[in-house]
């Protein structure tokens, strides 16, 4: 059965494909993160790993670099790291999966353009052998660029590593994305 959580306005929901719908919508929070997005999204059966001087941020894209940089392909919420380059988080699943979906978002070229970094997602097992993996290379535009979705193939994906190097000039450190799906 699939797993799907995507971030929107209204908080975090978590859809079943039965169509089950869950909401944490105390009120739409501008940000999730520390202790907060730990538990928001520990109640999905997800876990992360990453540095304490690169903290993972779940924001409403409006509100970052004003709104002129990401949108969500659904919803407006989205995650990123902040910190330095290079740098890298993993996404640590409960259950093994078969396949890890997600969408790098949308790229919102602002007066000055938009930058995102080199990156890639690595899918492994409990072993810590990698199953699958994708990236994409720095992008530079003055124009939009659309949110593209990558798709990690398993059996037994139990650990995702994001891993992002900015060079210390694109305006993210890792990829940005706002909607992850897992198939069990």
């Amino acid at each position: 059965m699939p797993l799907r959580f995507a971030a929107l306005a209204a908080g975090l929901a978590l859809v079943l494909s039965a169509g089950v719908t869950a909401h944490a919508q105390d009120a739409a929070p501008q940000s999730l993160k520390g202790d907060a997005l730990a538990a928001a999204f520990r109640s999905l059966g997800i876990s992360f790993e990453a540095p304490a001087d690169q903290p993972l941020v779940l924001m409403d894209s409006h509100d970052v670099y004003g709104g002129d940089a990401v949108a969500g392909a659904r919803g407006d919420m989205v995650l990123l790291q902040q910190g330095g380059h290079p740098c890298q988080y993993a996404m640590v699943l409960d259950r093994a999966a078969a396949e890890f979906d997600f969408n790098r978002s949308n790229l919102v070229a602002g007066p000055t353009g938009v930058t995102h970094p080199v990156w890639t997602a690595t899918a492994m097992d409990a072993n810590g052998h990698a199953l699958s993996s994708v990236g994409e290379a720095e992008i530079r535009s003055y124009s939009d660029v659309p949110a593209h979705r990558f798709i990690l193939s398993g059996p037994g994906i139990t650990r995702v590593v994001f891993w992002g190097d900015d060079k210390g000039v694109d305006g993210f450190c890792n990829v940005v994305t706002d909607t992850v799906d897992v198939g069990y």
